[in-house]
């Protein structure tokens, strides 16, 4: 969302229907808590589970904070079953040039991602940044995303990753079995639903 409180609004009109919303980085444009809380808080209006993780462009206290609201749940570094299907968290992006907020070199990437090993074949990734090597990731006519992350989709195979970070990348594409959906910006009026049957997955790119 990048800070668009207007995005947010939207995107709380649009999830009518569905059963939650998943908001992956870059929630504020170089903000912290207080304006997380507002965008994240106006998504739940929806009345639906709002999942997150922080961004590169989000504070790092982001990434650990712990909303009080009961429907709004900080996924990095973490796992939460929802409606039978497992959900994992990582946020912040990759080293970049531009020295933003929250940056992880590929062998933290790793390390973190070791210890989010799924419990179940039944899981998605919501990971801000994208895998290296796919649709999603293409930026400034190169691929942007991370080798750790991919590394991580091909040995564990999940149903979904959800990323987003190089914003020109929008893109539902399969990296094997996983498909891997970057909705493209929110404040941009650009959103995606997935829908999950079992181990069936189908993907569409919409707009808010």
């Amino acid at each position: 969302m990048h800070g668009s409180l207007e995005a947010a609004a939207k995107t709380a009109l649009r999830a009518e229907g569905f059963d939650a919303v998943f908001v992956v980085g870059d929630i504020t444009h170089f903000g912290g808590i207080p304006q997380a809380e507002v965008l994240l808080e106006k998504v739940a209006e929806s009345g639906r589970e709002v999942f997150f993780v922080g961004g590169n462009c989000d504070h790092e206290s982001i990434l650990t904070w712990i909303p009080k609201n009961p429907r709004i749940h900080n996924l990095h570094l973490c796992r939460e079953s929802f409606q039978g299907v497992e959900l994992i968290g990582i946020g912040g992006g990759n080293l970049s040039p531009f020295n933003t907020f929250v940056e992880f070199s590929e062998e933290e990437f790793s390390s973190m991602l070791s210890r989010l090993a799924p419990s179940s074949e039944r899981f998605v990734l919501v990971s801000h940044t994208p895998p290296h090597g796919t649709d999603a990731d293409v930026g400034r006519g190169t691929h942007l995303g991370s080798k750790a992350v991919r590394t991580y989709v091909e040995k564990y195979r999940p149903l979904a990753v959800l990323c987003g970070h190089i914003h020109e990348a929008r893109s539902a594409s399969l990296l094997g079995r996983t498909w891997v959906v970057n909705a493209g910006p929110a404040r941009d009026g650009y959103c995606a639903s997935i829908t999950i049957n079992y181990d069936n997955v189908s993907v569409e790119l919409l707009r808010l």
